[in-house]
């Protein structure tokens, strides 16, 4: 009897989740959240509102994030490793390639980011990330910030640039991109001739 108690209560009880199982379920948070994110801005959008749209319980929700500034933290995180590694991909990609190819492929490479979804939020909502990101955590941005540095240096490790000041880089992008962002301060008809001339003294720098 108590054997059948215990193998009766056994077949009740769920299922583990396996550590691939649980990736997907914390990729299907973030996949739905972007997107309702983008569409409807930071500010606007909940815990409710992100398990609602995924289709899953709120409990499962907190499994993974502790709260909706966590879940943001941890995305903006995500996003900026994504955008690091299609760079690499790119500078792979044309390792081999004339240089004047090269300068080609790597601005189409730039324009297509700057104008995609997600840089486009990133810019319109630079001043509320700001604000999120310095509320969950004050080591938050430092954190990013060291992620981006790590990135930089292999980036010129790769290229065998070791004599390039990584932070000169992330100076640099930081600023073309928030320029561009700010597009009220600047004179539109030469926002896409100032941002070549940009890209180009950013090669010419990187010796590409």
């Amino acid at each position: 009897m108590v054997i059948k108690v215990f193998l009766e209560s056994s077949e009740k009880m769920p299922r583990s989740l396996t550590e691939n199982e649980k990736e997907l379920q914390r990729q299907n948070f973030f996949n739905h959240g972007k997107n309702l994110i983008f569409r409807y801005g930071l500010s606007r959008v909940s815990v409710d509102d992100i398990v609602k749209e995924a289709g899953m319980a709120k409990g499962s929700f907190y499994n993974y994030f502790s709260s909706k500034d966590d879940f943001f933290y941890q995305l903006i995180f995500q996003i900026h490793e994504e955008g690091f590694i299609q760079i690499k991909d790119l500078l792979q990609a044309v390792s081999k390639l004339p240089s004047k190819e090269k300068r080609v492929q790597i601005k189409k490479f730039f324009w297509g980011l700057m104008n995609s979804p997600i840089q486009q939020f990133m810019l319109n909502e630079h001043d509320e990330i700001e604000k999120y990101l310095a509320r969950y955590s004050k080591a938050s941005l430092a954190e990013l910030k060291e992620m981006e540095l790590q990135n930089y240096q292999d980036i010129i490790s790769k290229l065998d640039l070791t004599e390039k000041n990584p932070m000169i880089i992330h100076n640099y992008i930081h600023i073309i991109f928030f320029g561009v962002g700010h597009k009220e301060m600047l004179n539109l008809e030469y926002v896409e001739a100032t941002v070549e001339i940009m890209i180009e003294g950013l090669l010419n720098y990187l010796d590409l």
